[in-house]
């Protein structure tokens, strides 16, 4: 699955600092990040409940990296955070390009 370059990198850069929402972001949270949201398209999840956008983006993960969210809680955090709060940052993104 591919989504637009921009809206991706966007989304990319929310996990690029060394912490986020007071949780630290590690290499291995960002390479989970970045393979979620390669395999599902941010956009089509924004109307869908917080508990079907998590369950989409750990599917995604589990494709290409199978096992991995088992041994890595960090990860499994930021992809939570990151279902929870997709509706915000698409919503702020979508309203400056309106």
């Amino acid at each position: 699955m591919t989504i637009n370059a921009p809206v991706r990198d966007e989304l990319l850069a929310e996990f690029e600092n060394a912490w986020r929402d007071g949780a630290p972001v590690f290499g291995c949270c960002r390479k989970t990040v970045a393979t979620a949201l390669a395999g599902v398209d941010p956009v089509s999840l924004l109307a869908e409940d917080a508990t079907t956008r998590v369950t989409a983006l750990r599917a995604a993960v589990e494709a290409d990296m199978p096992g991995h969210l088992d041994g890595h809680r960090c990860c499994v955090g930021h992809l939570a955070d990151l279902a929870f709060d997709l509706p915000d940052m698409m919503g702020d993104r979508m309203a400056s390009t309106a």
